[in-house]
């Protein structure tokens, strides 16, 4: 039997099971392996622990925060995006697909076998600009992604063929080569 963790919510006490958890470390020839088996904590579906990320189911994973702020208004902002989504045309060198809309939405890979999550919000910024705040989080075990989660975002607004005029600030994003994205 998995214990229970008591968790308080608004006065009442619930009972939630915790899920059990395993750390696998291989050794062999000066190559460490580190493999997480199971969740930790309360059960829960996705994993991000931030409100601007869409979350994950892997404990380890990659992902990109942004914050852009557009000379645009919102709406010209989000009509941009939304017509590269719908276009279905992913012109990073290794291209995939793209679903949803500017607010939320998936990129997976050509050949089918990952997916990452992206979440974003618009806001009206003074000045009649608009800013822009998403991120992109891979849905698997990965620690490098070669800048994919910032091409994921970056590839709906950016790049040469842009009629955006923006200045974007990198809140969390360790990989994040341009020349990896669309040109």
């Amino acid at each position: 039997m998995v214990p229970a963790q008591r968790v308080r919510s608004r006065g009442s006490i619930i009972s939630q099971p915790l899920a059990a958890t395993a750390l696998i470390v291989l050794v062999a020839s000066s190559c460490l392996v580190v493999a997480v088996v199971g969740k930790v904590g309360p059960t829960r579906a996705l994993r991000g622990g931030d409100s601007a990320c869409p979350g994950s189911p892997s404990l380890i994973h990659a992902k990109c925060k942004i914050s852009v702020y557009f000379d645009q208004p919102c709406a010209a902002v989000e009509a941009v995006m939304d017509a590269r989504i719908a276009a279905v045309h992913d012109c990073k060198s290794r291209p995939g697909l793209y679903k949803g809309s500017a607010r939320f939405g998936s990129r997976t890979t050509g050949d089918g076998k990952y997916t990452d999550l992206f979440k974003s919000t618009l806001a009206p910024a003074h000045g009649g600009g608009c800013t822009l705040t998403a991120c992109s989080e891979s849905q698997v075990t990965s620690v490098v992604d070669f800048s994919t989660n910032f091409c994921n975002l970056f590839n709906l607004y950016g790049n040469n063929s842009s009629p955006l005029t923006f200045t974007e600030r990198l809140d969390s994003c360790p990989q994040h080569d341009k020349a990896s994205c669309c040109r």
